[in-house]
């Protein structure tokens, strides 16, 4: 049931079919459950998992398009509930953060704010509604997985995959380098998280290695979610002030989002740099290398 390619697998076609089955079952299976905001992490969270795994075939993979773009709208329906709980916790982090540094008690109306928003979208009764919906495409993209078909197999069906993802990300970061702003950072942290599940779907080229790279894209997808919520948080304070207290605290709280972003930007680029050394070339034919041995041996 593990995310990833198997020895056993018969084919590459039939490794992501499998994958996708038990991603789909997942997902499903939370839906089933009693638990609302852990089944919409969830399956926001297997939606990713699914984008990730056809991306690492996409050259291959005639379906990527539509399939890609159903698996972002299901994610993208639920995901209300969840921005307003992301906006509670990125203040409580920020108020750890800089605890006996604030008035926590001047701040207090920011976090109110933030309270109601989240109630609101629990009350209107829509995340029941959005998971019945997201049940039934699940359903449907777990029929047409069934039938997934890729024009290649072996090392041909993921090169391509690989290398486009990882060469985004080295572009991504590059342009977060010269223009260090919120979306450029977002689209890194996407970037990067790509990279870090096509590590997971490859861990058996070289276990030891595929783990190391693993926890650094890992450890990248934490730091620079935490970023681009500071970022949300800034802009949706800064957007409607008036809606969170006096404009001075509304003014500070922004500043200790923004100066915690810079923190983390760098703490950040230092894994950037070891994670994204190679050129993409360089790194295909590293990978392709290990593959090859994966198949001998096993």
């Amino acid at each position: 049931m593990a995310y990833r390619l198997k020895h056993k697998d018969s084919s590459v076609g039939d490794a992501v079919r499998r994958i996708a089955d038990e991603q789909i079952g997942k997902a499903l299976a939370s839906i089933e459950g009693t638990d609302r905001a852990g089944a919409v992490h969830d399956v926001r969270k297997r939606c990713k998992k699914l984008r990730g795994l056809i991306r690492l075939v996409r050259p291959a993979f005639g379906g990527y398009k539509d399939e890609n773009a159903a698996f972002r709208e299901i994610a993208g329906m639920i995901s209300g509930a969840r921005d307003a709980k992301v906006m509670q916790d990125t203040y409580d982090l920020l108020m750890k953060d800089y605890a006996g540094q604030v008035d926590r008690s001047s701040l207090g109306p920011i976090r109110r704010r933030f309270t109601m928003d989240r109630k609101a979208r629990i009350e209107d009764g829509g995340v029941e509604d959005h998971l019945a919906e997201a049940r039934t495409r699940l359903e449907a993209a777990r029929e047409r997985a069934r039938g997934w078909k890729l024009d290649e197999d072996g090392w041909d069906a993921v090169a391509g995959g690989l290398e486009k993802t990882y060469g985004r990300a080295l572009k991504a970061s590059e342009n977060a380098r010269k223009c260090p702003d919120g979306e450029n950072f977002h689209e890194l942290r996407k970037r990067v998280k790509y990279h870090w599940y096509h590590c997971r779907l490859l861990e058996k080229l070289w276990p030891d290695m595929m783990a190391t790279r693993q926890a650094a894209a890992k450890q990248l997808s934490d730091i620079l979610g935490d970023h681009h919520d500071l970022d949300v948080f800034a802009q949706t304070l800064g957007g409607q002030p008036d809606a969170f207290g006096s404009s001075a605290d509304v003014e500070v709280a922004i500043g200790l989002a923004r100066a915690r972003q810079e923190r983390l930007e760098d703490q950040a680029w230092p894994i950037l740099d070891r994670m994204l050394a190679q050129e993409p070339e360089v790194l295909g034919e590293h990978f392709e290398a290990l593959w090859t041995v994966w198949r001998k041996h096993g």
